[in-house]
């Protein structure tokens, strides 16, 4: 059982993976083998209890993944209005030679300031949600060697 620096989400997260322990130690045997047959529904229910579940920290993770993905997006398209709104203005002011020059260099500018923005938000998104993932996936392994040792001590 959790100690007491569990937090509530985490208690529910224990309970319910002793109620998908308990639906798949009730399940019949099949003779001759390790095997059993579990109820689909029952083992799909607390699956998605446990997925329901997951610490807020995985959503996090998750819509920090999405939003930078829709600001990848969204840098990337207005750099592509960007692009085409140059281009225009370049056919435009082709025998200003000046202007055009000018008009090329901001392009370029804006482009590379957009990519970059882009590039570090992703990279800070990525690694925010790694960290996240990585404690998740050492709280679920620490709640997965808590299993095995109960379940050790019940043989």
């Amino acid at each position: 059982m959790p100690d007491g620096n569990v937090r509530a989400t985490d208690k529910d997260l224990y309970e319910l993976l002793d109620q998908l322990q308990a639906t798949i130690e009730q399940a019949k045997g099949v003779p001759f083998s390790d095997n059993c047959l579990v109820d689909r529904a029952d083992a799909l229910y607390w699956i998605k209890q446990i997925r329901a579940s997951f610490p807020s920290e995985v959503q996090q993770a998750k819509w920090i993944v999405d939003q930078q993905r829709q600001v990848v997006a969204s840098a990337r398209q207005k750099a592509e209005s960007i692009l085409r709104e140059s281009e225009q203005r370049q056919a435009i002011m082709v025998d200003e030679h000046q202007v055009t020059i000018l008009a090329k260099e901001q392009r370029e500018k804006i482009l590379t300031e957009a990519n970059q923005q882009a590039e570090d938000i992703y990279t800070r998104s990525i690694d925010y949600a790694r960290r996240k993932l990585t404690d998740l996936e050492n709280e679920l392994t620490d709640i997965l060697v808590r299993i095995q040792k109960d379940k050790k001590e019940l043989k």
